[in-house]
């Protein structure tokens, strides 16, 4: 495996405690109280006075007084400047003075369009005037007495003549048209109305219907068409072959009058049925009216009954049924002096349980039992608490806090004896590096879309500082940041990513959060489908 030297990146600064820094023997510039160590590497001596080939700065009123610099400026420049401008957009107007190309003004505007009206050539009208004055327009002789003879005629819109106008009209069909003398007059090929009104009446006087057409619409009477638009309805016969007419059957109804017979007598048979009563209605042989001895010879005694049916008594036969009495004696033998929480069956079976199988229950439980004289367990034992006699049984929680008492004691011991034989004259305060410190790892898998993504997180109260190591592995790459993270009081994270490095640049970027009270390492990929791991060394 080949071993590859790769540069030492800083991220967000990098501070040097001491007076002196170099890179491969050579010092490294630094801030210093005057500029003489750079002015004496780049050579010459800084001045305000115009030298050549010297440094230029700033005079004391922080002024650049080195005379004439020449130089690509950028943003506002105060003072006078000789020389090419560099970008004209950064002026207007009002910066630049007035040469040939005139700045326009509405005086000169009116006066250069004064100028071309008073300057044209017009016809009937003339303008005078100026722009700044004012111009006058004045028709010849005046617009209120001039008309169209003051105007000559155009090429266009001609006077009106007769000429004209005759000329401008001919003649159609049945018209004849002197264009000379303007004259319309109708030929022999057109009738008058006077000729076509007598000619129509003639026609009309000696027409019938014999000389008219049948049309589609009105068409002329004829027996078949007058048969033809009759029909039969119920009842009748019609022969539209020669139009007689029969009736075919008698037309009174029969049925409705049966039926309005029938309602009626119905109605009156109701009425006189509501009115009466059973007094009215002699008994027939079956439907029989009702008297108490019938009712009480319809019934009889079953067993365990007596019944009398001449005044329709029943009673108990004690023979059968037990009374009061007998159920008392009987209780009370049952119950023979039980204590009073159980005399009844429901206080019995609630003292069982309300078990079924009371008897199989209790032997059961009791096989269940530990022998006092000595047993065997198949399950888990559990106490009620840690030991405090010599001869009481140890639960696990003691023996394992008893454990880890013993083992902290003989770490802290062993501890003590080392920093003596290391250092038999200091005093040095030790501790348990689990008091104070924590080592935690996590991997987010493989990140799909590149998006910021938690790697590792730890409680805030627990932990306020850490030093963290992150790879990130995208295809054959990999991109590895040691960083060290820490809280101030007011939860404020300070955050230093001091040492990089990468097989084939930058494959992502590191940040922290605060969420929900836990301390977040956030890590952004630069691609997709990109895994980032981190080990953290947490300190209180």
């Amino acid at each position: 495996m080949a071993t590859v030297n790769k540069n030492f990146r800083i991220k967000n600064g990098l501070v040097v405690e001491g007076s002196v820094a170099t890179v491969n023997g050579q010092n490294i510039l630094t801030e210093g109280g005057s500029d003489s160590y750079i002015i004496d590497l780049i050579g010459g001596q800084a001045t305000s006075a115009n030298t050549a080939n010297a440094v230029v700065k700033r005079d004391g009123s922080g002024n650049f007084s080195a005379g004439t610099i020449t130089a690509d400026l950028s943003g506002n420049v105060t003072g006078n400047v000789t020389g090419t401008v560099s970008d004209i957009s950064n002026h207007d107007t009002d910066d630049l003075a007035e040469g040939n190309n005139l700045y326009f003004t509405d005086a000169r505007a009116k006066d250069s369009a004064a100028a071309l009206l008073t300057t044209a050539t017009l016809t009937n009208i003339q303008i005078t005037g100026t722009g700044n004055g004012g111009l006058v327009i004045t028709a010849e002789n005046g617009v209120a007495d001039s008309d169209t003879d003051d105007l000559a005629e155009g090429t266009t819109n001609l006077y009106f003549t007769n000429s004209r106008a005759r000329q401008a009209i001919s003649g159609g069909t049945g018209i004849s048209y002197d264009n000379s003398t303007g004259v319309v007059s109708v030929d022999n090929t057109v009738a008058t109305k006077t000729y076509a009104d007598n000619a129509a009446s003639s026609a009309i006087d000696n027409a019938t219907t014999d000389n008219i057409d049948e049309g589609s619409s009105n068409l002329y009477f004829t027996n078949g068409r007058a048969r033809n638009a009759v029909s039969a309805g119920t009842g009748i016969t019609y022969n539209a072959a020669d139009g007689i007419i029969n009736v075919t059957a008698n037309t009174y109804d029969a049925y409705g009058a049966a039926s309005a017979a029938e309602a009626a007598a119905n109605s009156y048979t109701d009425t006189e049925i509501n009115a009466l009563n059973t007094d009215d209605i002699e008994e027939g042989a079956s439907n029989k009216y009702f008297t108490d001895t019938r009712a009480r010879d319809a019934v009889s005694a079953g067993s365990g009954l007596n019944y009398n049916s001449t005044t329709g008594e029943f009673s108990v036969d004690t023979t059968v049924i037990a009374d009061q009495s007998y159920v008392d004696t009987a209780v009370a033998n049952l119950v023979d002096s039980a204590p009073g929480f159980l005399d009844t069956l429901n206080e019995l079976a609630a003292a069982i349980g309300d078990d079924a199988n009371f008897v199989t229950t209790v032997t059961t439980s009791i096989g269940e039992k530990v022998a006092k004289a000595g047993d065997t367990m198949t399950g888990a034992l559990t106490l009620n608490a840690d030991p405090v006699n010599a001869l009481h049984a140890a639960t696990k929680q003691y023996v394992d806090t008893a454990e880890t008492d013993a083992v902290t004691s003989a770490n802290s011991y062993t501890d003590a004896e080392v920093l003596n034989l290391v250092d038999g004259t200091t005093d040095f305060e030790h501790v348990d590096v689990n008091a104070v410190s924590r080592q935690i790892a996590g991997t987010t898998g493989n990140i799909a879309t590149a998006a910021a993504t938690t790697v590792v997180q730890w409680h805030k109260n627990n932990y306020r500082s850490a030093k963290i190591l992150v790879k990130a592995k995208n295809g054959t790459h990999t991109h590895l940041s040691e960083l060290v993270l820490t809280l101030d009081t007011s939860d404020n994270i300070a955050l230093n990513e001091y040492a990089i490095t990468t097989t084939n640049g930058s494959l992502m970027t590191i940040d922290a959060d605060i969420n929900n009270s836990n301390v977040r390492l956030r890590v952004t990929p630069a691609n997709n489908n990109t895994e980032v791991m981190a080990h953290a060394t947490l300190l209180i």
